[in-house]
């Protein structure tokens, strides 16, 4: 697989499944007391609504044509995608993974839901089978294709977007929140570009009937990354590490204008 990124930079499936399932026991306990306490409210909106926010990816195999390719690609969809979301709202605990749930692997009690879900969307991988003879569940390598890629070197893939809104609706049946979506283009040449076409095909999911009820970009300002640090450039506006001036991009017009009026440029 892809080495880890992440600190502490290490490789274990095992530890990755135990931390999904105690994330998703922690979601299960922390929704039933938010729910229990949260029973008022002083506006309109009502008591507290309780979602969860999941990095949803486009997965595509490296050769269609090839079987373990395939094979591959729908496992990391299967993996990143969709164990978290189905543990919360059907209790489906497949500590094997092998998308069968057994009996011992149905926790019923465990089962809290959530009322929206938070999408991040940045980009499509591809998925290649790494032929390695290790674990064939965890056997693959993922990359970007040979088209436009961000500063992050992350596929530029628009109508991934859609396809992932409409994917998490179709199974999970939830309102959803764009809680993530975003470029690292440090020559402010793309951004532009990048908001308006997801903006576009955010718009061609509503129309297909996902019930969308906001777009968060990514970010305000320039951020901290955990992987790469400041080097990347996230943000609307541009931040200078020694003077913390902030300067605005090309897109802070664009966004200001559609959020003002609610529609997008012609």
């Amino acid at each position: 697989p892809t080495p880890p990124e992440f600190p502490p930079g290490l490789y274990s499936p095992e530890h990755f499944m135990t931390v999904l399932r105690h994330l998703s026991i922690a979601h299960a306990v922390s929704y039933d007391q938010v729910k229990r306490w949260d029973v008022e409210s002083m506006s309109d909106l009502g008591p507290a609504t309780v979602g969860v926010v999941c990095v949803l990816q486009y997965f595509d195999p490296a050769d269609p044509g090839n079987p373990r390719d395939v094979e591959a690609a729908r496992f990391v969809e299967y993996l990143y995608n969709e164990w978290f979301l189905n543990s919360i709202t059907k209790g489906d605990y497949d500590t094997d993974l092998d998308g069968i749930i057994q009996s011992g692997e149905q926790r019923p009690h465990m089962v809290r839901g959530c009322d929206f879900i938070g999408v991040n969307y940045y980009t499509r991988w591809y998925v290649r089978h790494a032929l390695k003879g290790g674990d064939p569940r965890f056997d693959y390598k993922m990359g970007p294709g040979d088209g436009e890629l961000t500063d992050s070197n992350w596929d530029v893939y628009p109508p991934g977007l859609r396809h992932v809104l409409n994917w998490a609706y179709d199974r999970y049946r939830r309102p959803i929140y764009i809680t993530e979506n975003g470029i690292t283009d440090s020559k402010d040449e793309r951004r532009v570009g990048y908001l308006l076409d997801h903006l576009e095909q955010l718009h061609a999911a509503i129309e297909d009937g996902v019930p969308v009820l906001g777009y968060f970009h990514w970010s305000l300002m320039d951020n901290f990354e955990w992987a790469d640090g400041y080097r990347m450039r996230f943000g609307l506006f541009n931040v200078d590490r020694g003077t913390k001036e902030r300067t605005p991009t090309k897109a802070v017009p664009v966004y200001r204008e559609i959020a003002s009026s609610n529609t997008l440029p012609e």
